[in-house]
């Protein structure tokens, strides 16, 4: 039985009744935490479970973790929640990232206005040809509204709804795979996406501005369109981080041993 949060002069460990911390979170940021949690010689004390930022918003705003790696800001509503139970959101900026645009290898098409991903993702256009291409029909795939990632790319594109051609998937694996192995497929995804097969296409914000590749230049400079900051949040006040948790916070904290992770997980870091 969960312990109340409000008893009073009582902090609680999160999480509140496990020894072993079970992290939800990004799953963009999976390969990055997994390795971070290796690093750190916790893998018997801590075990990353991913399934979307959504996921770590809503356990460590409901008391039951103490960090949650996410691909974008808590939400107002979420911080809101947390105060009103006691506990205070810590936002902690752990490196950088591009949301990619990615296409089939094959695929001759190499750059997309923002407009014309939003076409896509609303199923106003529906043929490569529209942009470009070849006359094939466009298959889009994109992340579940767990992920931090479908917010981000919402947000930045200017995305209220999805049109119905296009395809939930789990994870960023599976868009890399569809991308990878379908000429016709396009999805979004962290650029941690890449495979061999597969592409992100340069975007540029209008039709007559630059296209930019999610190159470290133009991801740090945010010349290109999907850029965005990775973070890890930190709960104080009436909970806080489990032990464990405090080890892997600390370790991702320092440059000196997150930076190479990061970078070894296709990401960028901060400066």
């Amino acid at each position: 039985m969960i312990r109340s949060l409000f008893i009073s002069s009582i902090v609680f460990s999160a999480p509140l009744f496990a020894q072993t911390s079970s992290l939800q979170g990004s799953d963009t940021l999976a390969g990055f935490v997994s390795d971070a949690i290796i690093a750190s010689g916790l893998e018997s004390q801590v075990v990353y479970q991913g399934g979307g930022s959504g996921k770590g918003e809503e356990a460590l705003v409901n008391g039951l973790q103490g960090i949650a790696p996410m691909s974008r800001q808590v939400k107002p509503e979420a911080l809101k929640k947390a105060s009103d139970a006691g506990i205070k959101l810590v936002e902690h900026v752990i490196g950088l990232d591009g949301v990619g645009v990615f296409k089939n290898a094959a695929n001759k098409v190499q750059s997309l206005t923002i407009d014309k991903v939003k076409g896509i993702f609303t199923c106003q256009l529906t043929n490569w040809s529209q942009v470009g291409g070849a006359n094939l029909n466009i298959v889009a795939f994109r992340r579940d509204d767990f992920s931090g990632t479908t917010d981000t790319f919402k947000t930045l594109v200017g995305i209220k709804e999805f049109g119905a051609c296009v395809t939930v998937v789990a994870e960023t694996s599976d868009i890399a795979a569809y991308t990878a192995n379908q000429p016709d497929a396009v999805g979004y995804a962290g650029l941690s996406a890449g495979r061999e097969g597969n592409e992100a296409v340069s975007l540029s914000k209008t039709a007559d501005s630059k296209a930019f590749l999610p190159l470290p230049s133009n991801i740090r400079s945010f010349n290109y369109p999907l850029a965005r900051r990775l973070y890890i949040y930190e709960a104080s006040g009436r909970v806080q981080p489990s032990a464990a948790e405090r080890s892997l916070l600390n370790n991702i904290l320092d440059r000196s041993f997150a930076d190479p992770i990061l970078l070894n997980n296709e990401f960028f870091t901060i400066d």
